[in-house]
């Protein structure tokens, strides 16, 4: 059965997608708004190909820069998103001028919202009990929306026959959003490094966007979000787990940061002097 999308974006759907991007430690990040994300991850499902979406948060973006094989990785997906409101600070210190950030979960929650059927959406991650809770949240959110199937994978290291499985059964579903949900930068490596075993659809890495739209855990206050303190709530409610990633990726995203401001300064100052 053929699939329900059209296969590439019309010239009128590509005019309103936006491409400015600018580089945060060495990533090209959109300065992308919800709607626009929405609309630039529509056209990506469109494609005949399968395709990548990371919101990037401090934690992703120091890695990147940090770790070089993680950077090829990231260099690899189609578009990424400010996840962060210190990304978004960063960005806009470059002249973005975004008034927000893309969280990853309220970008599944905006794009679940806003493409009922036939579109078609396949979760992958977590558990067989979030993914029961995730679906019925889902549906009561959005009840048009049409989901073609989710897969918790095993909690073990993957064999090839697990990787074939995961690929058959997704590419039989057909989906044209594939939500991925799976611990820190392996969720991100994963897409990156099994494309070619997938005939199409856009996969987007969120995290642990189906633990809290599926109401197993609580998003962290408004107004801590805001002021970027998002990792903060999350470090109270888990300090032990937590505590060494943070303490390691904030600072390296701050240090890798404050490094590149000054390098641009002290360089414009010397060629203002010749």
């Amino acid at each position: 059965m053929p699939s329900n999308r059209q296969k590439g974006p019309s010239a009128v759907e590509s005019a309103k997608v936006p491409n400015r991007s600018l580089s945060v430690l060495g990533t090209r990040v959109a300065c992308a708004t919800y709607d626009s994300a929405l609309e630039r991850a529509k056209a990506l499902a469109k494609e005949d190909r399968p395709t990548a979406v990371c919101p990037a948060n401090t934690h992703i973006l120091a890695e990147a820069r940090h770790n070089p094989s993680f950077g090829e990785t990231i260099r690899k997906f189609d578009l990424v998103l400010p996840d962060g409101m210190p990304v978004v600070w960063a960005l806009n210190a470059c002249g973005a001028g975004l008034a927000d950030r893309v969280y990853g979960p309220y970008l599944m929650r905006h794009v679940v919202k806003h493409t009922p059927r036939p579109w078609r959406h396949f979760f992958f991650g977590d558990t067989a009990d979030c993914l029961a809770d995730l679906q019925r949240a889902m549906r009561q959110l959005q009840p048009e929306i049409e989901i073609v199937g989710a897969l918790s994978p095993p909690f073990r290291a993957w064999s090839e026959a697990d990787e074939r499985h995961f690929a058959d059964t997704i590419n039989a579903a057909r989906p044209d959003f594939v939500w991925v949900a799976l611990p820190g930068v392996r969720m991100e490596r994963w897409i990156a490094d099994n494309q070619a075993r997938y005939q199409g659809g856009v996969f987007l890495a969120v995290g642990d966007a189906f633990t809290l739209l599926s109401g197993r855990r609580r998003f962290a206050p408004r107004w801590m979000q805001r002021l970027g303190l998002t990792w903060f709530y999350r470090l109270c409610t888990d300090p032990l787990r937590l505590a060494p990633r943070y303490l390691r990726y904030n600072f390296l995203f701050v240090f890798y940061f404050v490094k590149h401001v000054l390098i641009g300064f002290f360089g414009a100052s010397k060629a203002a002097s010749r």
